[in-house]
């Protein structure tokens, strides 16, 4: 296990909402091997969530898996308690927890696009304003908000998830600027294709492009980037050395905005 530039052991906790699987488990995984404490949370796939437990917990690592679901303010407010009681500290939370239904615009009906938005974007929110009261007492506090790329360039797949992308940018910068006097700092990472088991839901892929936006050259050497490259990058911006770094929005997409 790392240890910190004083030698012991580290000791800071981690909140990582939708990290049963995923993206999400690559950054606990990574977060844990480091030695910091991660709450592993789920809400609808407990089984991938305690299989992601006993793979930290088998590598040495220190982790509980608390379901919830980031859109009902209770279960909100409640992974925040869980972690209090059972570490006494937050030093990071990281905003993963999100849905991506893959429709056209005429798709979506409003109680859809609501549940989207609540999950997406007022669970960030919810996160945020939950932890802030704790993070604000952390010798390095971080927020990391996931994001993507489709929250800059248009592809034309899924409207409502787009938008919701594209509102975690600004609501990043916005909460790096509110934050900034109590130390905490606010960063989004915009992901392209990432490799992981499956969406939530399986939702169907479905997209269409006008052949005169097409690049020919899309797809040629592209690779889908690794939940645990996701991770550590997360990780460096948890260090001290990333402390000077806030209301950024970094790319991690292995080039793929570059050609499409």
């Amino acid at each position: 296990m790392e240890k910190n530039e004083t030698g012991k052991r580290e000791r800071r906790v981690a909140l990582v909402t939708g990290s049963g699987k995923g993206i999400g488990a690559g950054i606990v995984r990574v977060l844990c091997a480091a030695g910091i404490r991660c709450l592993i949370n789920c809400n609808s796939n407990r089984r991938m969530a305690e299989e992601t437990l006993r793979g930290v917990l088998d590598a040495g690592g220190e982790a509980f898996v608390h379901p919830a679901d980031v859109s009902d303010p209770v279960q909100a407010r409640g992974m925040v308690e869980a972690v209090m009681e059972r570490w006494g500290r937050l030093d990071i939370l990281v905003n993963n927890a999100a849905m991506q239904y893959n429709r056209f615009i005429d798709e979506y009906d409003l109680p859809l696009l609501r549940h989207l938005w609540d999950v997406n974007v007022g669970g960030y929110w919810r996160m945020m304003r939950e932890s802030v009261p704790y993070l604000k007492a952390a010798p390095e506090p971080r927020i990391i908000n996931i994001g993507s790329v489709h929250g800059k360039r248009p592809t034309c797949f899924d409207a409502g998830y787009a938008m919701t992308k594209g509102a975690i940018r600004m609501l990043t910068r916005e909460a790096a600027l509110e934050l900034r006097p109590l130390g905490i700092t606010v960063n989004c990472l915009a992901l392209g294709g990432c490799k992981i088991e499956f969406k939530t839901g399986e939702p169907p892929f479905h997209s269409y492009r006008p052949r005169d936006v097409l690049n020919p050259a899309l797809g040629r050497g592209l690779r889908l980037v690794l939940p645990e490259e996701v991770g550590h990058t997360v990780l460096y911006l948890c260090s001290p050395e990333a402390s000077v770094i806030t209301g950024a929005c970094i790319r991690i997409d292995a080039g793929q905005t570059l050609i499409l």
